[in-house]
């Protein structure tokens, strides 16, 4: 092929945004040595990936690298490491060929820190649980608290915004993550995802998240 006529694709996500299989070509950030790097797939074969990189000296054999290919939507990574690094005569680095892609997605709701107290409750049980509510958006929220919720737990968020209605939230735990605290191991932090979210509460969380945004703008 007549180098005036390729046209390498230069990024690893189709339109629909479904990852699509390295290709020499493809352009994506470098992200090792705790910094991103913009690169260019030179070659791959079944065991390893050659990219361009800039550096001399470095990185070296064994570092960790992610691959990151981004577009609109979010962005596809590949973790890998380093299996050579810059050698004189020989362009680009060296990584070992990555076996499972992973996708993050941006988020289309805006996310709020807070430090309000809510309740929370299995919905298949009786008692009540505090939690601090760590950061909400309209598409969920971030809770501390010692409930012994297991991952997926369908659960009921009483949630009262300052000079808003008090609502019961359906929610579904997405994910669930040490708190950070070693002196109480019983305290975690609970990602709750709205099931359901009436049109009311909606309303409630847009004009929480709206106030929020404005003090902030105020601040800086």
């Amino acid at each position: 092929m007549d180098g005036n006529d390729a046209k390498p694709p230069v990024s690893a996500v189709d339109k629909t945004g479904e990852p699509c299989e390295l290709a020499e070509g493809l352009q994506c950030f470098l992200y090792v040595t705790e910094r991103h790097f913009l690169v260019r797939v030179l070659a791959l074969d079944s065991d390893t990936v050659s990219v361009t990189f800039p550096g001399k000296d470095y990185p070296v054999e064994g570092m960790r690298a992610d691959m990151e290919f981004h577009d609109e939507n979010g962005y596809c990574y590949y973790s890998t490491e380093v299996l050579r690094g810059p050698v004189v005569g020989a362009e680009g680095i060296v990584l070992r060929r990555p076996t499972e892609v992973k996708r993050s997605v941006h988020r289309s709701t805006c996310r709020i820190p807070t430090d309000l107290t809510v309740q929370v409750k299995d919905r298949s049980h009786v008692r009540r649980y505090n939690a601090s509510l760590q950061n909400i958006s309209a598409g969920g929220a971030l809770i501390q608290s010692d409930a012994p919720f297991d991952f997926s737990t369908t659960v009921d968020m009483e949630l009262s915004l300052p000079g808003e209605s008090t609502h019961a939230i359906p929610c579904k735990v997405a994910q669930i993550m040490p708190s950070g605290n070693p002196q109480d191991c019983h305290v975690r932090l609970l990602c709750l995802r709205f099931t359901e979210l009436a049109a009311d509460a909606d309303l409630s969380i847009t004009h929480y998240i709206w106030r929020r945004l404005q003090e902030f703008c105020e601040r800086h």
